[in-house]
């Protein structure tokens, strides 16, 4: 879809102004500081705090040796008016094969330096701005004082290690070269340009605060694709030393590529990489000594991207003018009722989401919004969630923007909260909330259409609860009734099935009940998160010692389908039936948290006449006598209960004598083992530990982990009342 240029005086001038912008992002590459070439071999821009884009055939001299790229070589980044040390850590292809490709003699080639250019594909490099020595002479020490900025301590998801004047547990992001920023990069799916400008390096040290901009744009046409690169049509040759500067979409306010090379000497035009090339970016393109971006590269930089346009936007040097306050400027939304600040907005919320567990995820969701299943929607690539925001910018319709955005955020909260981890919780719930604001504006019927978006199951729930009064038909023998819920978190729960009957029936009816009921339910559930989701049972304090991981279910809906032990298939857990109301008691909703906040927890031996009182924050006892009916221990797990403990472990077997024996210290040794993996347990990773562990130990018929019930009382997630 074309974007239309504004005219109006404002727009212009937030034109002028973006491209001041992008100027003073854009750097000159040389040689290291002090080396003898002083040379230009191109230009770059910078597109994350410390990291600059360009080409890689920028790093092969025009005689065809490589050049800044072998293990430890420096290059010279002149940016803000300095020259700074940098690294290239990432070239697509590699130097190597960048260098094969435009012949490593000049004299044997038929072509021009220039075309010889175009045989290099996608022809992108990643540079790292290093910190300045503290002689200040221009060497590259990695962990030395940043002479070209300094830390944000509120910025998250960046680099980490420790920085002087940042807080303990955040994640520093570094600021950008004075008089400089990232540009913002593009997350559209375009076949046209419309009217654009292309910017190169000044080509002189000391130059490059954005102040002379007129120097450095040449106005450009799109004029069409050849594969991934983009065709350019120029008034006036592209000037050398251009290769690597930004093209900048003056329709848009964004980055949309990288120039690569111009056409014969004379002649104006030249081409471009499309930033689509740069969702390839993966580890295999990291260069020998590079530390690069993790395992995820791609997802990383658009994170630390997002994540700075977001603080820079929102307080970071209030004076100055944000790319997204002049994406706004330059006319009305482009995009229906979804503007600038949204998509900033949704952009830095997407960051901190765990990254999406298969690709065609992001795919599958932008087809749900545009009810567009089986059709090919063209795109390459598709990394993470921010690539299914832009792939809607292509197809979907003005008018419905903002309800389509808004239910393509609310898809994607469901699907990250289905492997949710402590600091992924916060982030999704953020999202969400947002979301729930902003849909506020929608039509009754498209804000019902969002509110209907639930997240995908992570539990099942038994309850059982013990009736408070006795059938005198019954000899007085204890009645209960039962429910099956499905879990979504915080307190979110949805009734499946449920006892009918108003008497109730002993526990073994209601337990054979439960058994009949609960197989779809787990199944059906299991399909919608596309994993095993986890079975929690609520008990009574008497019943807690009940082997309820024994349950045989059916691990198919075939006829003839096995069952195998619920504890070999899934997490199982207890929790207290008692426990049932909207919120929380303080006691256990306290003791939930201090050990949630904990770091790691130590499992300790639980024993008369204490039972594992005093254990601490981060101390789950563990039990090795019987609990359960009969053992006269009842009055135990009640007591633990009353002081609001939410994580125990105990046998289903325990012995009934007062006095350990020989095998108790084997068993609590052995479970200690399992369970903390020789560092410590992670109170969150405790259901699916125990689960493999218990698995192995079913299946071999042996083991202490075999008879182990795990009590896991999630305070954040009550069951509430009612059953």
């Amino acid at each position: 879809m074309r974007v239309p240029i504004e005219s109006s005086e404002a727009a212009d001038y937030a034109r002028y102004q973006l491209c001041k912008l992008a100027a003073a992002a854009t750097v000159d590459i040389r040689a290291a500081p002090g080396s003898e070439d002083g040379s230009l071999w191109g230009s770059g821009f910078l597109v994350a705090p410390e990291w600059v884009l360009t080409c890689a055939h920028v790093f092969v001299h025009p005689d065809g040796w490589r050049r800044g790229t072998a293990p430890g070589e420096l290059i010279g980044v002149v940016v803000g008016g300095r020259t700074v040390p940098g690294r290239v850590e990432y070239s697509m292809p590699s130097p190597d094969s960048t260098a094969a490709r435009m012949g490593s003699d000049p004299e044997a080639r038929d072509e021009t330096f220039a075309e010889a250019v175009m045989q290099v594909g996608p022809d992108l490099a990643l540079v790292r701005l290093l910190p300045v020595g503290a002689e200040g002479a221009g060497v590259g020490v990695p962990g030395g004082e940043a002479r070209y900025g300094l830390p944000y301590p509120a910025l998250s998801g960046a680099q980490t290690g420790a920085q002087p004047g940042v807080q303990a547990g955040v994640q520093p992001v570094a600021r950008p070269p004075a008089g400089s920023e990232p540009v913002w990069l593009g997350d559209r799916y375009d076949d046209f340009l419309d009217q654009a400008v292309l910017l190169s390096a000044p080509g002189r040290a000391g130059a490059g605060s954005g102040d002379d901009v007129d120097a450095a744009l040449l106005s450009a046409e799109f004029a069409g694709r050849n594969g991934q690169q983009i065709l350019l049509g120029t008034p006036t040759p592209i000037r050398r030393g251009a290769s690597g500067g930004p093209v900048l979409h003056l329709g848009r306010g964004e980055v949309v590529g990288v120039v690569k090379a111009r056409y014969r000497s004379g002649t104006g035009g030249g081409t471009a990489v499309s930033l689509d090339e740069l969702h390839a970016l993966s580890p295999e393109h990291l260069l020998p000594g590079a530390t690069g971006l993790g395992p995820e590269p791609y997802r990383e930089l658009m994170r630390l991207h997002d994540a700075w346009h977001w603080y820079r936007h929102h307080g970071i040097d209030d004076e100055r003018t944000s790319w997204t306050d002049l994406q706004r400027a330059l006319g009305p939304a482009r995009f229906g009722a979804w503007g600038a600040l949204d998509r900033l907005s949704a952009l830095w919320r997407l960051a901190d989401l765990p990254a999406p567990r298969d690709p065609e995820v992001v795919e599958r969701l932008v087809h749900q919004v545009l009810d567009i299943q089986g059709r090919p929607l063209g795109a390459r690539r598709l990394r993470d969630w921010r690539d299914g925001h832009g792939l809607l910018h292509r197809h979907a319709a003005p008018e419905r923007a903002l309800r389509d955005m808004l239910l393509y955020l609310k898809l994607v909260t469901r699907e990250a909260a289905a492997d949710l981890e402590a600091g992924a919780r916060t982030a999704v719930e953020s999202l969400e909330s947002w979301v729930a604001e902003r849909a506020g504006e929608l039509p009754p019927r498209q804000r019902q259409e969002i509110r209907a978006v639930r997240r995908a199951p992570v539990s099942v729930l038994v309850t059982f609860d013990k009736l408070p009064f006795l059938d005198p038909a019954a000899g007085s023998v204890p009645r209960y009734n039962w429910t099956v819920r499905r879990g979504y978190g915080k307190g979110e729960w949805e009734h499946v099935a449920l006892d009918q009957s108003y008497a109730g029936g002993s526990f073994e009816e209601a337990e054979e009940h439960v058994l009949q009921a609960l197989a779809p339910q787990l199944l059906g559930a299991d399909a919608e998160a596309q994993t095993r989701v986890r079975l929690e049972v609520a008990l009574p304090e008497e019943r807690q010692a009940h082997p309820t991981y024994r349950w045989e279910l059916p691990a198919s809906g075939r006829a003839t389908a096995g069952r195998p032990p619920a504890g070999t298939v899934r997490p199982v857990v207890h929790r207290d039936a008692a426990r049932a109301g909207p919120e929380p008691e303080p006691l256990w909703r306290d003791r939930w948290r201090r050990m949630s906040r904990a770091p790691r927890q130590r499992l300790v031996r639980a024993a008369p006449p204490g039972w594992g009182r005093g254990a601490g924050d981060g101390g789950v006892p563990v039990f090795c006598h019987a609990l359960g009916d009969g053992s006269g221990r009842a009055a135990v797990v009640g007591q633990l209960l009353d002081e609001g403990t939410a994580v125990a472990l105990w046998r289903a077997g325990g012995h009934r004598g007062e006095e350990c024996g020989e095998e108790c210290a084997a068993y609590h040794a052995e479970l200690a083992a399992l369970l903390a993996d020789g560092a410590g347990t992670v109170m969150r990773d405790l259901p699916g530990r125990l689960h493999e562990v218990r698995r192995e130990a079913l299946e071999a018929g042996r083991g202490c982990a075999a008879d182990v019930i795990l009590f896991y009382d999630d305070a954040d997630d009550t069951i509430g009342a009612g059953g």
